[in-house]
């Protein structure tokens, strides 16, 4: 299965790449062939359409509030047709709002017609490995 996972991360940090590359690898575990795209990025050539199945996962801005980016919504939108086709919804743990944070991001998702079928919040990069497993 053709696995995209898209990371809406507001910096490098050695932390999230770990969480990155542990999701990315447990996915590939499982025989998906996974491709990892940065969401902050300009990626105005990028089709989603061609993948089967759309992980999204990010990083909540603040301790309170479990607001999401809104380029997520954007990215989705003009990225091809993601209608209809299998998702997940990972939000990394950080602060009070994360359980909220991954609510918004699953509803954003869902109203851009992605089925989610998983959702998590990812506590730390070896939570992260077994959250991979799942994911395809």
């Amino acid at each position: 299965m053709r696995v995209a996972l898209i990371a809406f991360f507001p910096r490098k940090d050695d932390s999230l790449s770990s969480i990155l590359k542990k999701l990315e690898g447990g996915s590939a575990e499982r025989g998906n062939q996974v491709e990892v795209f940065n969401g902050h990025e300009d990626l105005t050539n990028t089709r989603l359409t061609m993948y089967d199945y759309i992980a999204v996962v990010m990083k909540p801005s603040g301790m309170f509030g479990g607001k999401i980016p809104p380029r997520i919504a954007e990215y989705l939108a003009t990225s091809g047709t993601v209608s209809g086709k299998k998702g997940c919804a990972l939000v990394v743990k950080t602060g009070f709002s994360s359980n909220k944070a991954c609510q918004n991001l699953m509803r954003a998702m869902e109203a851009e017609g992605v089925k989610l079928d998983y959702f998590d919040v990812v506590r730390d990069a070896d939570h992260a490995a077994w959250v991979g497993k799942k994911i395809g």
